[in-house]
């Protein structure tokens, strides 16, 4: 070790001013001749107990790499005295992670429990236990010695985690080397035979054979020793009853024997098909190793040795870490060679084991779920109605136009307002009107006079032209009498003004016959619905239905399919049809022009038809437009 020589130097004498104490010959060879972390930590403890004064116990407690917990690797003195009144310190110092001092009361008198941690890399390594009989003025000092040597500790353990770290890369380097060698080659069988070769030079294996799982069975695809082989001779099924042994027990199983650190951790529980294969093959040591892909085991590797040299941890440790990267790999190598069919099988196979083998209660409970829904779908039946736009309209609708051109007099309703029979809605400016009808009153006048003057001197011409211009003056006195009156536009009925409103438009002109108002009755209504044309061909006149209005949405309002008309109409990129239907009893709220969502009773249909109709229609449409 490189502390060798300077213990041996420190141990050849004692320096001037120096405690005879510390040089106890004995204790310094120990020391110096040790060849493992517990003998060079029992010396160290030794020469450390040493110079704290009146020292009783110590120990020295490492992190248990299973269990996460501190256990003793060294104790002084031997054989150890109990140390389970030094848990408090020990405690406090990996809580605090600086060295404490606990007062105590021991047999012979006050003491001291030290704990001091040993930290590496802001991590504590070790912690230093001591019972020490003495004062408070020796505490500081005993810590601070335990400080200073402490640091023959950190070095131990910090080359120990960098030879941890060394034999950890080369054992990941060995393994990326054997899968590289899975990865090199295209076909399974030649990657796995491959892989094999490779692990009996890595691991010093005089066999290596592998084997896959199928139908909870093992079968032998690759031997080092042979690219190809027979499988019914008693080797090979030597080889797969040893496989199928670690394949039932999912863990490594060894033959065993003395000498293997696998067989001696494994004697509560023997190998028998172990021991058979190595009386077939010849060697001294077998292994079988499972790689397992969840609780899935994909294959078994079985590797024998010859001579002395069993199977130990590290090369536990170098499976495990080939097992976690090769299964993997191996499973989608298989699964990318296996072809549709194989493929299909292994799938039915897959949820045939979940719906009716063990457990998978969930997978049993969802498709007896799935069967009942299937069941209710296709048998439950259902009544299948067509959904439409509607709109409300009156029956009948009077429009209120304008009787010859003017000017806006007067508006007395607007859109929305009821109105009587004879109620005034509007009036026209009459005033030119009124200017026209007395000229030509004063002409009838005149031309009545100019006829009696006529007709009193007999002159039979004059009374001929003048009694056609008397006629065409009354004619023109009462076109304008009739136009003052047509002046006023009033309801033709009691109803409701569906459309108009002149209110802003007063003083402005109006053509002849354009529309100023549309008036429908209260209560007599029609509705309009748009069906679309997929839908067209189950509705019939006489069907029943139900109407929904926006403005009026709790109240449903039923009806009958009156008439479907042929025509289709554009609408939003989709054809509809329309198609009339009459309410059985009309609302007080009810206006013409209200929309809503109506559904007309076309039949009982079964719920799937119901949900899957609209699909296979476009389905059988997009087959009849594409197939030849």
């Amino acid at each position: 070790m490189a502390f060798g020589a300077t213990a041996q130097r420190l141990a050849s004498g004692p320096e001037q001013g120096s405690d005879a104490r510390l040089f106890d010959p004995s204790a310094w060879d120990a020391f110096a001749a040790a060849k493992t972390s517990d003998e060079f930590c029992r010396a160290w403890l030794a020469l450390v107990c040493a110079q704290i004064p009146q020292a009783r116990a110590a120990a020295v407690l490492i992190e248990s790499a299973q269990a996460r917990t501190f256990v003793p690797i060294a104790a002084w003195p031997e054989p150890a005295p109990d140390l389970g009144r030094l848990g408090e310190a020990v405690k406090r110092a990996l809580g605090e992670r600086r060295g404490v001092a606990l007062p105590g009361a021991g047999a012979e008198g006050r003491s001291f429990h030290i704990g001091y941690p040993v930290l590496l890399d802001q991590r504590v390594a070790a912690v230093i236990a001591v019972d020490a009989g003495c004062t408070g003025e020796d505490v500081p000092a005993a810590l601070r010695h335990l400080h200073w040597c402490s640091a023959w500790l950190a070095n131990l353990f910090g080359r120990r985690e960098l030879q941890d770290a060394l034999q950890a890369r080369e054992r990941i380097g060995s393994v990326l080397e054997a899968l590289a060698v899975a990865l090199r080659h295209g076909k399974f069988r030649q990657a796995v035979f491959e892989v094999a070769s490779e692990l009996r030079q890595i691991l010093g294996c005089t066999h290596v054979a592998i084997g896959l799982g199928e139908n909870a069975s093992v079968r032998v695809v690759a031997l080092s020793e042979a690219a190809t082989f027979e499988k019914r001779t008693p080797l090979v099924k030597a080889y797969a009853a040893a496989m199928e042994e670690a394949y039932d027990r999912g863990g490594p199983v060894s033959d065993g024997a003395a000498g293997s650190a696998v067989g001696a951790a494994e004697t509560a529980s023997p190998a028998p098909r172990h021991q058979e294969l190595l009386a077939q093959s010849g060697a001294s040591h077998a292994l079988s190793y499972p790689l397992m892909q969840g609780e899935r085991c994909m294959g078994v590797v079985t590797l024998e040795r010859s001579g002395d040299k069993g199977f130990g941890e590290e090369d536990l440790l170098w499976l495990d870490a080939f097992a976690a990267l090769a299964t993997p790999v191996f499973g989608q190598r298989l699964a990318a060679e296996r072809s549709s069919a194989q493929r299909l099988a292994g799938e039915i196979r897959w949820l045939a084991d979940k719906l009716f083998g063990p457990r998978n209660l969930t997978w049993k409970a969802a498709a007896g779920a799935v069967a009942l829904a299937a069941m209710l779908l296709a048998l439950v039946p259902i009544e299948y109605r067509v959904s439409a736009k509607t709109v409300i309209e009156g029956e009948i609708q009077r429009v209120a136009a304008a009787p010859f051109e003017g000017f806006v007099g007067a508006a007395f309703v607007r859109a929305g307002d009821t109105v009587k029979q004879g109620q005034e809605l509007a009036q026209l400016d009459d005033r030119d009107l009124r200017v026209e009808q007395a000229r030509w009153a004063s002409e009838r006048d005149q031309y009545d006079n100019k006829l009696r003057e006529a007709m009193a001197t007999h002159d039979l011409t004059a009374v001929q032209v003048i009694g056609a211009q008397l006629r065409q003056a009354e004619a023109q006195l009462a076109l304008a009498t009739e136009k003052i009156a047509r002046s006023r536009l009033t309801a033709p009925y009691d109803g409701v003004v569906v459309s108009g409103d002149l209110s802003q438009q007063i003083g402005s002109p109006v053509e002849a016959g354009k529309k100023l108002f549309e008036i429908a009755p209260l209560r007599s209504y029609r509705v309009i619905l748009q069906v679309d044309e997929r839908e067209i061909r189950h509705v019939r006149d006489g069907q029943q239905g139900h109407l929904v209005i926006t403005g009026i949405a709790g109240d449903p309002l039923p009806f009958s399919v009156a008439k479907v008309t042929p025509v289709a109409t554009a609408q939003d990129g989709k054809n509809f049809f329309r198609v009339e239907a009459k309410l059985a009893g009309a609302p007080e709220r009810l206006r013409p022009g209200m929309e809503g969502v109506g559904k007309i009773e076309v039949g009982s249909r079964s719920l799937w038809w119901v949900l899957t109709h609209s699909f296979t229609d476009w389905l059988t449409l997009s087959l009849w437009t594409w197939l030849p």
